[in-house]
């Protein structure tokens, strides 16, 4: 709270100037005249009912001004009221400050007239001086106190949005038209999008870009993520959404099928989260529900993955990382390389023979070979399980020269 005090009349001054009283006589004159040209200033206030508490409020703010003018004590009441009324009624800042600064002009022309023809010249100067001073004060107090309303009305604002979105993603009640307090089409497609915080426990939400029209997206977080449903009035604005979002993700991200119904959001909210646990845990990128069958399959339960790790790859993992990084990096080259020894060494930058050792190692320690369609099967399906448990071994060899 601002507390500054008026230095322009000294507190040691026994009694106002005499235009000063004089001009606080004809108070309710000086009222009506700033409330005019309020009024005719400002259109808001033609139509709106903080019209009816205009008069009342430009009343106590003048009546406080004068009586610190004329030596009385510090208000912050009046300011605060106006702040608070203005916030509250939708009233912008803007007009909350032009309001004051008609309210120190009107009464500069009162010292100014009733001055004019005088020898004042010096008190009416300390008194313009301690005006615009005070003035500034009741500024500032009033722009604080319409901040304090407006952040109290975005907080319930965004706690109820949660509650409203976080309602449809479990099929919950909610109130009617749940979608137009969130933002999103009454009509159209939609798709639930989930996104991993991030190792340090944040991280920004998925964004569509500016540039997407038609589409609009509501958030929240729940459970480490975020999530939100992303709405379009046409299914390609949604497909478009989608791909910006892919484009720009941070973090590993999720989007289930499209659907045409809120009410089918609970059903979207689970394929969401599947898809996104189709990624590996430090991927950015976003993995649509069915894009990913394997994963998808492999992350159906929470011991699948360690379980097809630890059976297929057992033995290889035994070796621990400087043994097993070559021979999971082979896997993955034999798998890109269509199963062409050849273009493997080509991948993993080493000689074809250094391919065919690491083939035999991987057929012991697996019981499992290569060149087998169903042993490769397991091989392909466990390597992916290792990557979707954050296992990065077998990318990095690829781009390391084996000796």
């Amino acid at each position: 709270m601002v507390t500054t005090e008026s230095s322009a009349i000294p507190s040691t001054q026994q009694s106002p100037p005499w235009f000063l009283l004089q001009i606080s006589a004809r108070r309710d004159l000086l009222v009506t005249r700033v409330v005019d040209e309020i009024v005719a200033g400002e259109a808001v206030y033609r139509d709106h009912r903080v019209s009816s508490e205009l008069f009342e409020i430009v009343e106590a703010n003048v009546a406080a001004l004068l009586s610190e003018l004329c030596g009385g004590p510090e208000s912050a009441t009046p300011a605060q009221w106006a702040g608070r009324t203005k916030a509250e009624n939708g009233i912008s800042m803007a007009s909350l400050l032009h309001a004051y600064r008609l309210a120190g002009l009107a009464v500069l022309s009162e010292i100014r007239e009733v001055t004019a023809g005088t020898n004042e010249t010096d008190a009416a100067f300390g008194a313009v001086s301690a005006l615009w001073q005070i003035l500034d004060r009741y500024s500032m107090l009033a722009v604080e106190a319409y901040r304090e309303v407006i952040d109290a009305k975005e907080r319930r604002s965004g706690q109820s949005s949660r509650a409203h979105l976080l309602a449809l993603l479990t099929g919950t009640p909610h109130p009617a038209h749940t979608e137009r307090l969130l933002g999103l089409p009454e009509t159209g497609w939609y798709c639930v999008i989930v996104a991993s915080l991030g190792s340090t426990g944040d991280g920004p939400e998925p964004d569509p870009g500016a540039g997407v029209r038609g589409a609009s997206v509501a958030w929240t977080q729940d459970a480490g993520t975020h999530i939100g449903i992303l709405g379009a009035r046409r299914r390609g604005d949604l497909e478009a959404a989608l791909t910006e979002i892919a484009e720009r993700a941070t973090t590993r991200t999720g989007a289930s099928r499209p659907f045409e119904r809120l009410s089918d959001a609970p059903v979207g909210a689970v394929e969401a989260r599947r898809a996104m646990r189709c990624l590996a845990p430090e991927a950015r990128a976003l993995s649509r529900y069915g894009d990913r069958p394997l994963e998808l399959a492999i992350s159906s339960g929470p011991d699948v993955a360690p379980q097809l790790t630890e059976s297929v790859l057992g033995g290889i993992l035994a070796l621990g990382e400087a043994g097993a990084k070559p021979l999971l990096g082979t896997i993955g080259a034999w798998v890109e390389s269509g199963g062409s020894t050849t273009d493997s060494a080509k991948l993993l930058h080493c000689h074809r023979n250094t391919v065919l050792y690491r083939m035999q190692r991987i057929a012991d320690l697996t019981g499992r070979r290569l060149t087998h369609p169903g042993d490769s099967a397991e091989l392909v399906i466990a390597l992916r399980a290792l990557r979707l448990l954050g296992n990065a071994w077998p990318q990095g060899d690829a781009a390391t020269p084996a000796t």
